[in-house]
Formats: structure tokens, C-alpha cells, sequence
């Protein structure tokens, strides 16, 4: 979770298209390992162009106020194949988390990706295993990225 200021001052400039980069911190350790408690971040506007695949995108879930940050794993046109193990593929790839491990889907988070159509049309965007992300809510759209950090 990324603090309150941050998302605010990302609406505004997405309505006028400007490039603007907003200084913050996490709040949060549900990216830890990667990202840290208080550790500073330069977060771009959608205006300075869109996030590529493993950048950190900060989003708001529709009705909740506080903003969230995920990796970017698959973007518009890309494909996404969760397999009968729950490991994922996307582009035909499988998918393994910074630390080397495979990306592994359980329960409902499967069965959640595995509905999703090809070419996708959203963002899939991951964390940890079970935190709040693509696999707990789908695919997350355009309008609803506040901006990313390039990795």
C-alpha cells in the first residue's frame, strides 16, 4: 500500500495526460523482499508513458480508497496459461516469482486465471502468493493504475 497523497495527486495528472512523478514510500510489506516498509519511491504518471512487464504499478481497487503496488506480469495482447499443477505461463513462459521459485495458483486464485480469455485485456499484476492482486481480483484495467515504478 502505497500512502493516500500519492493517489490524489496520479488522478490529477491523469486527467491532463502531464507527466509527473510523485516522491513516496511503502506502506505495506505485502511486496517484502522486493519492496520495503518506508522505502522510498518515484511513481510516474500514466502520462510518462505505460508500465512494461516487471515495472511496480500502483492501482485502487474499485470502492477502496487506498492504493496498492504489484509487479507488472502481463499486459494487454499477452497470453496467460495457468496449468492443471497452478503453475502460470504467460506468453507461453512460465511465470517464477524474483526469487526463482514458480508462480504457483491455488484454490479459488486458479480457477479465477484459468476463466480469463486470451489475448487478455488488462494488466496482470502480481505479488507474494495470496496477497491482494491479479489472483485474488482478475485482471486489473487501465483506468484504474495510478502509475508505475520502471524496475
Amino acid at each position: 500500500m502505497i500512502i493516500a497523497s500519492l493517489m490524489i495527486a496520479l488522478n490529477l495528472a491523469a486527467v491532463d495526460d502531464d507527466c509527473i512523478t510523485v516522491s513516496t514510500t511503502v506502506n505495506g510489506s505485502s511486496m517484502e523482499g522486493l519492496l520495503w516498509q518506508d522505502q522510498p519511491l518515484d511513481v510516474r504518471s500514466l502520462g510518462c508513458g505505460m508500465p512494461e512487464r516487471y515495472d511496480y504499478v500502483v492501482f485502487r481497487l474499485k470502492g477502496e480508497n487506498d492504493p496498492i503496488i504489484k509487479q507488472l506480469w502481463g499486459q494487454p495482447g499477452d497470453t496467460i496459461e495457468v496449468m492443471d499443477n497452478g503453475r502460470l505461463k504467460v506468453n507461453a513462459v512460465e511465470v517464477t516469482t524474483p526469487f526463482g521459485r514458480p508462480y504457483v495458483l491455488l484454490g479459488s486464485a486458479r480457477t479465477r486465471l484459468k476463466k480469463i480469455t486470451n489475448p487478455i485485456d488488462g494488466f496482470l499484476l502480481l505479488g507474494h502468493p495470496g496477497s491482494v492482486d491479479s489472483a485474488k481480483v482478475g485482471l486489473v484495467a487501465k483506468e484504474d493504475i495510478l502509475g508505475f515504478v520502471p524496475a
